[in-house]
């Protein structure tokens, strides 16, 4: 894989996505780090006297992976499109230059293709994380909040009905999925979708480099994974299942009801079956070719 991390530092592309990223989220930190402020002085007045309620105005609220800001819609909304634009027509690439079958002739059919999925699915893991990751410590770095634990004590309380709350408000903190963790630490909340966020990232990822194999079209491949995820988003929402749409269920926040575990699980696990059949079917197709 080695190979494979020297190619994606010399793309052009590889900058260009990482960077419309980067830039993303600094946006959402500028405007999210306004926010926070105005927000925490005007619960710093109305909460005074309730300090369960003001601890849960906190930062993370207006994180990337929170959605707290025009610039986190957009990261969530785009991010299938800039995580693959580097890596999803890599196969495609070769085989049209005939460098594929140099790399064959060197390792092995097996190893060539294995690698190449590992590959997209690892680099596309590590462009949704690195970025939302950045947001998080700019954050910090800016407002001076580090340590949520005050944050955590209040959220237990409101889970368990101790809480002393100025007002109602508060209870629109509660939420379905990962609870316990968040009256651990926001941190440990956060970092279960950002893990199932990467997943879906790779995933997205892999399924174009899969399509690749049937593709002849360049801007086509490239375009698959936004496809799919767009695609799904169109159809679930008109559908009227909400919660088993990615663009809700990868939101920390929980924007819709009836939020549950199962659609992480379901949604990916059909979607990898479907990706890995279409992929070993892809280079039992090409296998002639080498042979």
């Amino acid at each position: 894989m080695i190979i494979e991390f020297k190619k994606l530092l010399k793309n052009k592309l590889t900058y260009i996505s990482f960077g419309i990223m980067i830039l993303i989220v600094i946006g959402n930190t500028w405007m999210g780090t306004r926010l926070f402020y105005e927000d925490y002085a005007v619960s710093k007045r109305i909460f005074a006297n309730f300090p369960d309620s003001l601890a849960l105005v906190a930062p993370h609220r207006y994180w990337a992976i929170s959605y707290g800001t025009f610039f986190a819609a957009l990261y969530y909304f785009i991010f299938p499109l800039l995580i693959a634009l580097p890596i999803v027509d890599t196969i495609y690439k070769e085989r049209s230059s005939g460098n594929q079958r140099y790399q064959i002739l060197r390792m092995s059919r097996f190893s060539y293709y294995l690698n190449k999925f590992l590959f997209t699915f690892i680099v596309s893991f590590l462009f949704f994380v690195l970025p939302l990751l950045l947001d998080m410590f700019l954050f910090n770095l800016i407002t001076g909040k580090w340590d949520y634990s005050d944050y955590a004590r209040a959220y237990h309380k409101l889970v368990n009905g101790t809480a002393v709350l100025g007002d109602s408000t508060s209870y629109g903190e509660k939420r379905e999925l990962f609870s316990p963790l968040m009256e651990i630490s926001p941190y440990l909340y956060f970092l279960a979708y950002l893990i199932i966020g990467g997943l879906y990232a790779g995933l997205y990822t892999a399924f174009g480099l899969a399509s690749s194999l049937y593709m002849k079209n360049r801007y086509l491949i490239l375009f698959t994974p936004f496809s799919l995820y767009i695609g799904y988003w169109i159809i679930f929402s008109l559908l009227g299942f909400q919660a088993w749409d990615p663009f809700n269920f990868l939101a920390a926040t929980e924007p819709v009801t009836s939020m549950s575990y199962p659609p992480f699980i379901v949604v990916f696990t059909l979607l990898m079956a479907v990706t890995l059949i279409l992929y070993i079917a892809g280079v039992r197709k090409q296998a002639d070719l080498f042979d």
